[in-house]
Protein backbone atom coordinates (compact mmCIF):
# COMPACT_ATOMS: atom_id res chain seq x y z
CA UNK A 1 0.00 0.00 0.00
CA UNK A 2 2.66 2.25 1.15
CA UNK A 3 4.48 1.45 -2.46
CA UNK A 4 1.69 2.55 -4.38
CA UNK A 5 1.07 5.84 -2.54
CA UNK A 6 4.75 6.49 -3.39
CA UNK A 7 4.08 5.27 -6.43
CA UNK A 8 0.82 7.89 -7.10
CA UNK A 9 2.43 10.68 -5.16
CA UNK A 10 5.36 10.65 -8.11
CA UNK A 11 3.13 10.08 -10.90
CA UNK A 12 1.20 13.58 -9.80
CA UNK A 13 4.49 15.39 -8.94
CA UNK A 14 5.32 14.52 -13.11
CA UNK A 15 1.96 15.57 -14.12
CA UNK A 16 2.16 18.63 -12.82
CA UNK A 17 5.48 19.39 -13.84
CA UNK A 18 4.14 18.87 -17.55
CA UNK A 19 1.23 20.50 -16.71
CA UNK A 20 3.59 23.18 -15.58
CA UNK A 21 6.42 23.16 -18.72
CA UNK A 22 2.82 23.05 -21.34
CA UNK A 23 1.32 26.41 -19.71
CA UNK A 24 4.76 27.73 -20.18
CA UNK A 25 5.54 26.53 -24.00
CA UNK A 26 1.77 27.88 -24.63
CA UNK A 27 2.76 31.06 -23.24
CA UNK A 28 6.13 31.72 -25.01
CA UNK A 29 4.06 30.73 -28.09
CA UNK A 30 1.44 33.04 -27.05
CA UNK A 31 4.42 36.09 -26.89
CA UNK A 32 6.38 34.97 -29.67
CA UNK A 33 3.10 35.10 -31.64
CA UNK A 34 2.25 39.00 -30.18
CA UNK A 35 5.87 40.09 -30.78
CA UNK A 36 5.46 39.13 -34.50
CA UNK A 37 2.30 40.33 -34.93
CA UNK A 38 3.37 43.94 -33.52
CA UNK A 39 6.22 43.47 -35.96
CA UNK A 40 4.54 42.77 -39.01
CA UNK A 41 1.49 46.13 -37.96
CA UNK A 42 2.65 49.17 -39.85
CA UNK A 43 3.73 52.27 -38.02
CA UNK A 44 0.58 55.14 -38.75
CA UNK A 45 1.97 57.60 -41.32
CA UNK A 46 3.32 60.73 -40.36
CA UNK A 47 0.81 63.71 -39.77
CA UNK A 48 0.72 65.78 -43.22
CA UNK A 49 2.38 69.47 -42.88
CA UNK A 50 0.31 72.61 -43.35
CA UNK A 51 -0.05 73.89 -46.24
CA UNK A 52 1.74 77.31 -46.88
CA UNK A 53 -0.09 80.36 -46.64
CA UNK A 54 -1.64 81.16 -49.94
CA UNK A 55 0.14 84.15 -51.72
CA UNK A 56 -1.13 87.66 -51.36
CA UNK A 57 -1.55 89.51 -54.40
CA UNK A 58 0.12 92.06 -55.57
CA UNK A 59 -2.49 95.37 -56.08
CA UNK A 60 -0.44 97.13 -59.22
CA UNK A 61 -1.08 101.02 -58.80
CA UNK A 62 -3.54 102.60 -61.60
CA UNK A 63 -0.63 103.93 -63.43
CA UNK A 64 3.49 103.80 -62.79
CA UNK A 65 6.52 104.22 -64.61
CA UNK A 66 9.38 101.83 -65.62
CA UNK A 67 12.04 101.57 -68.02
CA UNK A 68 13.21 98.05 -70.39
CA UNK A 69 16.47 96.84 -69.97
CA UNK A 70 17.61 100.05 -72.79
CA UNK A 71 16.42 102.16 -70.81
CA UNK A 72 13.11 103.39 -72.86
CA UNK A 73 10.81 104.98 -70.16
CA UNK A 74 7.08 103.02 -69.95
CA UNK A 75 4.16 103.71 -68.26
CA UNK A 76 1.68 100.67 -67.36
CA UNK A 77 -2.29 101.49 -66.43
CA UNK A 78 -3.73 98.76 -64.53
CA UNK A 79 -7.63 98.42 -64.40
CA UNK A 80 -9.20 97.27 -61.30
CA UNK A 81 -10.46 94.25 -63.13
CA UNK A 82 -6.61 92.92 -63.57
CA UNK A 83 -6.30 94.35 -67.37
CA UNK A 84 -3.29 96.40 -67.80
CA UNK A 85 -1.83 98.48 -70.91
CA UNK A 86 1.87 99.45 -71.59
CA UNK A 87 3.37 102.34 -73.46
CA UNK A 88 6.60 103.71 -74.49
CA UNK A 89 7.37 107.34 -74.42
CA UNK A 90 9.49 106.87 -77.46
CA UNK A 91 7.18 106.75 -80.36
CA UNK A 92 4.43 107.12 -77.85
CA UNK A 93 3.73 103.53 -78.89
CA UNK A 94 1.22 100.90 -76.59
CA UNK A 95 3.26 97.87 -76.86
CA UNK A 96 0.98 95.87 -74.65
CA UNK A 97 -3.15 95.45 -73.82
CA UNK A 98 -4.34 92.53 -72.18
CA UNK A 99 -7.83 92.09 -71.01
CA UNK A 100 -9.25 89.30 -69.41
CA UNK A 101 -5.46 87.71 -68.84
CA UNK A 102 -5.15 87.64 -72.89
CA UNK A 103 -2.99 89.82 -74.91
CA UNK A 104 -4.33 91.49 -77.68
CA UNK A 105 -1.43 93.49 -79.43
CA UNK A 106 1.79 91.90 -80.68
CA UNK A 107 5.57 93.11 -81.14
CA UNK A 108 7.37 91.51 -83.89
CA UNK A 109 10.94 89.25 -82.80
CA UNK A 110 12.81 91.19 -84.51
CA UNK A 111 11.71 94.41 -83.29
CA UNK A 112 14.37 97.04 -81.93
CA UNK A 113 13.62 98.18 -78.18
CA UNK A 114 16.63 100.41 -77.87
CA UNK A 115 15.53 103.48 -79.45
CA UNK A 116 17.58 103.21 -82.05
CA UNK A 117 14.44 102.50 -84.56
CA UNK A 118 10.93 102.51 -84.52
CA UNK A 119 9.37 99.95 -82.37
CA UNK A 120 7.65 97.09 -85.14
CA UNK A 121 4.98 96.04 -83.06
CA UNK A 122 1.97 97.41 -80.63
CA UNK A 123 0.56 100.51 -81.99
CA UNK A 124 3.33 102.46 -83.58
CA UNK A 125 2.36 106.29 -85.26
CA UNK A 126 2.28 106.82 -88.83
CA UNK A 127 2.31 110.63 -88.72
CA UNK A 128 2.24 113.38 -91.07
CA UNK A 129 3.04 110.60 -93.51
CA UNK A 130 2.26 107.09 -94.10
CA UNK A 131 4.20 104.90 -96.30
CA UNK A 132 6.94 106.12 -98.09
CA UNK A 133 6.83 109.72 -99.67
CA UNK A 134 8.51 113.08 -99.44
CA UNK A 135 10.16 112.09 -95.86
CA UNK A 136 11.02 109.23 -94.11
CA UNK A 137 8.62 106.01 -94.57
CA UNK A 138 5.74 106.56 -91.99
CA UNK A 139 7.07 109.84 -91.04
CA UNK A 140 8.77 110.51 -87.51
CA UNK A 141 6.19 110.77 -84.86
CA UNK A 142 6.75 106.95 -84.68
CA UNK A 143 10.52 107.67 -83.52
CA UNK A 144 10.51 110.74 -81.30
CA UNK A 145 9.94 110.79 -77.71
CA UNK A 146 6.60 112.06 -76.79
CA UNK A 147 6.34 114.42 -73.85
CA UNK A 148 3.88 112.94 -70.84
CA UNK A 149 1.65 115.67 -70.28
CA UNK A 150 -0.90 114.18 -67.81
CA UNK A 151 -2.00 110.92 -66.11
CA UNK A 152 -5.45 110.17 -64.42
CA UNK A 153 -5.18 107.19 -61.72
CA UNK A 154 -8.90 107.29 -61.43
CA UNK A 155 -11.28 104.12 -62.33
CA UNK A 156 -10.21 104.12 -66.00
CA UNK A 157 -6.61 104.88 -65.13
CA UNK A 158 -5.07 106.86 -68.49
CA UNK A 159 -1.89 108.80 -69.65
CA UNK A 160 -1.62 112.01 -72.28
CA UNK A 161 1.20 112.05 -74.21
CA UNK A 162 2.35 115.22 -76.30
CA UNK A 163 4.47 115.44 -79.67
CA UNK A 164 4.72 119.23 -80.99
CA UNK A 165 6.90 120.73 -83.79
CA UNK A 166 10.84 121.00 -83.27
CA UNK A 167 13.90 122.25 -85.20
CA UNK A 168 14.32 118.05 -86.39
CA UNK A 169 10.87 118.01 -87.31
CA UNK A 170 10.99 121.11 -89.01
CA UNK A 171 14.16 120.28 -91.41
CA UNK A 172 12.34 117.12 -92.27
CA UNK A 173 8.43 118.71 -92.64
CA UNK A 174 8.04 122.91 -92.11
CA UNK A 175 4.51 123.18 -89.87
CA UNK A 176 3.97 123.72 -86.35
CA UNK A 177 1.85 121.25 -85.20
CA UNK A 178 0.36 119.92 -82.11
CA UNK A 179 -0.44 116.18 -81.36
CA UNK A 180 -2.25 114.75 -78.07
CA UNK A 181 -2.30 111.31 -77.53
CA UNK A 182 -4.52 109.70 -75.06
CA UNK A 183 -4.89 106.15 -73.89
CA UNK A 184 -7.73 104.93 -71.33
CA UNK A 185 -7.90 102.01 -70.23
CA UNK A 186 -11.66 100.92 -69.52
CA UNK A 187 -13.26 97.75 -67.77
CA UNK A 188 -14.27 95.92 -71.39
CA UNK A 189 -11.94 98.34 -73.73
CA UNK A 190 -8.95 100.36 -74.44
CA UNK A 191 -9.56 103.66 -75.68
CA UNK A 192 -7.07 105.55 -77.50
CA UNK A 193 -7.47 109.75 -78.94
CA UNK A 194 -5.32 111.10 -81.28
CA UNK A 195 -5.89 114.79 -81.74
CA UNK A 196 -3.49 116.81 -84.31
CA UNK A 197 -3.67 120.50 -84.07
CA UNK A 198 -2.60 123.00 -86.88
CA UNK A 199 -0.79 125.41 -84.64
CA UNK A 200 0.94 127.44 -87.76
CA UNK A 201 -0.35 130.22 -89.89
CA UNK A 202 -0.37 128.49 -92.97
CA UNK A 203 -2.71 125.29 -93.98
CA UNK A 204 -0.65 121.62 -94.56
CA UNK A 205 -2.23 118.77 -95.95
CA UNK A 206 -0.75 114.91 -93.90
CA UNK A 207 -1.78 111.18 -93.97
CA UNK A 208 -1.73 108.99 -90.80
CA UNK A 209 -2.29 105.87 -89.39
CA UNK A 210 -2.15 103.54 -86.21
CA UNK A 211 -0.30 100.90 -87.53
CA UNK A 212 -1.89 98.40 -85.31
CA UNK A 213 -0.14 94.84 -84.81
CA UNK A 214 -2.57 92.07 -83.46
CA UNK A 215 -1.50 89.46 -81.75
CA UNK A 216 -3.03 85.75 -83.58
CA UNK A 217 -3.14 82.06 -82.94
CA UNK A 218 -1.92 81.70 -86.55
CA UNK A 219 -3.18 83.38 -89.99
CA UNK A 220 -5.06 80.25 -91.26
CA UNK A 221 -7.23 80.37 -87.91
CA UNK A 222 -8.00 84.22 -88.57
CA UNK A 223 -11.03 85.80 -90.21
CA UNK A 224 -11.29 89.56 -90.31
CA UNK A 225 -14.68 90.64 -90.85
CA UNK A 226 -15.85 94.22 -92.13
CA UNK A 227 -17.73 96.29 -94.87
CA UNK A 228 -15.45 95.77 -97.19
CA UNK A 229 -17.59 94.08 -100.42
CA UNK A 230 -17.75 95.88 -103.10
CA UNK A 231 -15.05 99.05 -101.73
CA UNK A 232 -12.06 99.80 -103.85
CA UNK A 233 -8.88 98.78 -102.33
CA UNK A 234 -5.40 99.53 -103.47
CA UNK A 235 -3.21 95.87 -103.33
CA UNK A 236 0.30 97.15 -102.90
CA UNK A 237 2.08 94.05 -103.36
CA UNK A 238 1.26 94.21 -107.27
CA UNK A 239 4.15 95.83 -109.66
CA UNK A 240 2.46 98.14 -110.10
CA UNK A 241 -0.03 98.76 -107.52
CA UNK A 242 -3.62 97.64 -108.72
CA UNK A 243 -6.53 99.35 -107.71
CA UNK A 244 -9.33 96.64 -107.39
CA UNK A 245 -12.85 95.70 -105.64
CA UNK A 246 -13.37 93.25 -102.65
CA UNK A 247 -16.03 90.63 -103.54
CA UNK A 248 -16.62 89.65 -99.53
CA UNK A 249 -17.36 91.27 -96.50
CA UNK A 250 -14.52 88.80 -95.08
CA UNK A 251 -10.65 88.47 -95.75
CA UNK A 252 -8.66 85.92 -95.31
CA UNK A 253 -4.22 85.59 -95.11
CA UNK A 254 -3.10 83.07 -97.81
CA UNK A 255 -0.39 85.64 -98.98
CA UNK A 256 1.77 88.76 -98.98
CA UNK A 257 -0.62 91.68 -98.11
CA UNK A 258 -0.79 95.15 -98.51
CA UNK A 259 -3.97 96.57 -98.97
CA UNK A 260 -5.48 100.04 -98.33
CA UNK A 261 -9.46 99.85 -98.69
CA UNK A 262 -10.57 103.44 -98.88
CA UNK A 263 -13.70 104.28 -97.15
CA UNK A 264 -13.86 101.25 -94.97
CA UNK A 265 -14.02 102.27 -91.39
CA UNK A 266 -16.53 101.70 -88.56
CA UNK A 267 -15.98 98.45 -86.86
CA UNK A 268 -13.63 95.46 -87.99
CA UNK A 269 -13.86 92.28 -85.97
CA UNK A 270 -10.64 89.91 -86.11
CA UNK A 271 -12.11 86.68 -85.70
CA UNK A 272 -9.47 84.04 -83.93
CA UNK A 273 -10.58 80.15 -84.09
CA UNK A 274 -7.36 79.20 -82.44
CA UNK A 275 -7.44 81.86 -79.58
CA UNK A 276 -10.96 81.34 -79.22
CA UNK A 277 -11.61 85.26 -79.61
CA UNK A 278 -13.35 87.88 -81.13
CA UNK A 279 -11.14 91.62 -81.53
CA UNK A 280 -13.72 94.13 -82.49
CA UNK A 281 -11.44 97.51 -83.85
CA UNK A 282 -14.20 100.32 -83.55
CA UNK A 283 -13.01 103.67 -85.36
CA UNK A 284 -15.59 106.30 -84.14
CA UNK A 285 -14.22 109.37 -85.95
CA UNK A 286 -11.49 110.66 -88.11
CA UNK A 287 -10.21 107.06 -89.25
CA UNK A 288 -11.89 106.94 -92.36
CA UNK A 289 -10.09 104.18 -93.92
CA UNK A 290 -8.35 100.56 -93.61
CA UNK A 291 -4.87 98.99 -93.86
CA UNK A 292 -4.20 95.22 -93.74
CA UNK A 293 -0.60 94.31 -93.70
CA UNK A 294 1.18 90.60 -93.30
CA UNK A 295 4.20 89.68 -94.99
CA UNK A 296 3.04 86.11 -94.94
CA UNK A 297 5.93 84.05 -95.11
CA UNK A 298 8.76 86.29 -93.68
CA UNK A 299 9.94 83.58 -90.64
CA UNK A 300 11.84 86.33 -89.04
CA UNK A 301 8.83 89.16 -88.44
CA UNK A 302 6.76 86.20 -87.49
CA UNK A 303 4.41 86.67 -90.02
CA UNK A 304 2.26 83.88 -88.75
CA UNK A 305 1.72 85.51 -85.14
CA UNK A 306 0.54 88.89 -86.14
CA UNK A 307 -1.90 90.68 -88.62
CA UNK A 308 -2.10 94.25 -89.17
CA UNK A 309 -5.37 96.15 -88.99
CA UNK A 310 -5.19 99.51 -89.35
CA UNK A 311 -6.96 102.49 -88.25
CA UNK A 312 -6.20 105.16 -91.27
CA UNK A 313 -6.34 108.16 -93.33
CA UNK A 314 -3.95 106.95 -96.27
CA UNK A 315 -5.85 106.92 -99.34
CA UNK A 316 -6.13 110.57 -99.65
CA UNK A 317 -4.09 113.78 -97.64
CA UNK A 318 -6.69 115.58 -94.98
CA UNK A 319 -6.04 119.57 -95.19
CA UNK A 320 -6.02 120.95 -91.80
CA UNK A 321 -6.35 124.75 -91.56
CA UNK A 322 -5.44 126.83 -88.76
CA UNK A 323 -5.70 126.44 -85.62
CA UNK A 324 -8.13 123.59 -86.51
CA UNK A 325 -8.02 120.45 -84.63
CA UNK A 326 -8.38 116.74 -86.52
CA UNK A 327 -9.82 114.11 -84.35
CA UNK A 328 -8.74 110.27 -84.39
CA UNK A 329 -10.94 107.81 -82.44
CA UNK A 330 -10.37 104.12 -82.28
CA UNK A 331 -11.19 101.66 -79.30
CA UNK A 332 -10.25 98.18 -78.91
CA UNK A 333 -12.76 95.28 -77.60
CA UNK A 334 -11.68 91.62 -76.61
CA UNK A 335 -14.19 88.96 -76.36
CA UNK A 336 -14.38 85.40 -76.31
CA UNK A 337 -16.31 83.18 -79.45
Amino acid sequence: MARVSAALFVVGVAHAAGSRVHMSQHRMRVRGGARALMSETPLPPPPMPAPPPAPVPVKLPPVSEGANAAGLKTITLTHANGDSATLYTFGGCVTSYTHAGVETLKVRPDAKMDGSKPISGGIPHCFPQFGPGAIQQHGFARNLEWEVRSTDAGAEPSVCLRLADSPKTRDMWPYPFEAIYTVTLASDRLKTSLEVKNTGAEPFTFTAALHSYFDISAVANLKIEGNFKGSQYIDKTAKPPAELTAASDTITISKETDSVYKGVSGELKLVDSGKGTQLAIECKQGWRDTVIWNPYGDQGMGYDSFVCAEAALAAFPFTLQPNVVWTGLMDLVSTKL
